[in-house]
């Protein structure tokens, strides 16, 4: 009898330093480090999201158990509680499923983690000290000492609202977070692409366009005009920082300094005064095909359209560039001035170059 009662005393004494409001609060203040903790692991290794379900029940099982040192079952619900609104936090993050999972085995793993979160949140009774602990909680005078503060009916609601409040904290802090590491890396990105994009740029000053051949510094003049560069063979390169000022440099470079008809004629056509025409004239005496192919636009346009199809006709049988040769069979199969257009159509367009074979 006297076993009994020390063994009673004993437990009563354990009990007494039971904290159930700390529990809550220490459950609802762990869960955020834990869903933390969740997402680092599920951003390092997504397949691991479904892994936590049981490591974030044992976490808040011992944090619980740090916290509220108990040994009644208020204590597992107080686990199980806070261990559900972190799972649901995660939910909300997408942070369950890595990969393609059953929901069985979702649903399994999740049972596993709550039961550990149960079984970790309350201090084990011994064996030999079950009968001690029951008669101490069944007692009237262990009812009348527990406090308001430590009642299911206070601490249960408790932690259920603070746990969701922290994690609703927490998702809304790594949604943040993530938004921020998006926006970085976009930016990183972007970046990088621009300092590609200018690190495109060449030089225009004489010597280094007299390196090149005119075909090669034709397509440069074409990609700083449009934006677009195709290299001598036709294939394109990708963009081209777009600058129509330093087009021009290139262009006058070649049809001042080296005389390339092709150029005259593109010039000509793009800054259409009286420079222009001149270099248009200048271009066809050096025969230029397409200087001449426009002048027979001009003439049939102009003059006499009848006979522009003539001139276009005979012009055809010295013509190989590819290029000139779909221009005249496109006029030639149509009403010769439904094409008169393009003589007020100013533009580098890529075909003057396409099959262009300059001198050198």
């Amino acid at each position: 009898m006297q076993a009994d009662l020390e063994a009673q005393n004993s437990a009563f004494q354990k009990i007494k330093n039971q904290k159930s409001l700390s529990a809550a609060l220490g459950a609802a203040f762990w869960s955020m480090p834990i869903l933390v903790l969740w997402a680092f692991i599920y951003q390092l290794k997504p397949g691991a999201g479904i892994a936590m379900l049981i490591i974030s029940g044992v976490l808040i099982g011992l944090a619980v158990r740090i916290h509220g040192r108990g040994y009644e079952r208020i204590f597992a619900f107080i686990g199980v509680l806070a261990h559900f609104c972190v799972v649901f936090s995660a939910l909300q993050l997408d942070m369950l499923l890595g990969g393609n999972v059953l929901a069985v085995i979702v649903v399994g793993v999740y049972i596993v983690g709550a039961w550990c979160a149960m079984y970790f949140s309350r201090i084990n009774i011994p064996f030999h000290e079950h009968k001690a602990f029951d008669s101490v909680f069944e007692s009237d005078e262990y009812q009348q000492q527990k406090q308001f503060k430590n009642r299911w009916f206070v601490v249960l609601p408790l932690v259920t609202g603070l746990s969701l409040a922290t994690c609703f904290l927490t998702v809304v802090s790594v949604i943040l977070f993530k938004e921020s590491k998006a926006i970085e890396f976009e930016q990183a990105h972007y970046d990088k692409q621009a300092e590609q994009f200018r690190n495109k740029h060449i030089s225009t000053d004489d010597e280094t366009l007299a390196s090149m051949s005119i075909k090669k510094v034709l397509t440069y003049a074409y990609a700083y005009y449009s934006g677009r560069h195709f290299d001598e063979k036709g294939q394109y390169r990708g963009d081209f920082p777009q600058d129509s000022f330093q087009a021009e440099v290139i262009l006058r470079y070649l049809a001042d300094k080296q005389s390339d008809p092709r150029a005259q004629f593109i010039l000509g056509r793009l800054i259409n005064n009286d420079r222009g025409q001149a270099l248009l004239l200048q271009a066809e005496e050096a025969g230029d095909k397409f200087a001449r192919l426009f002048a027979i636009y001009n003439f049939g346009c102009l003059v006499d359209a009848k006979q522009g199809r003539q001139l276009l006709t005979s012009f055809d049988k010295h013509v190989q560039e590819q290029a000139i040769t779909n221009d005249i069979q496109m006029m030639l199969s149509d009403d010769f001035k439904s094409y008169c257009d393009e003589l007020d159509n100013n533009t580098f367009d890529y075909r003057y170059i396409r099959h262009y074979k300059p001198a050198r």
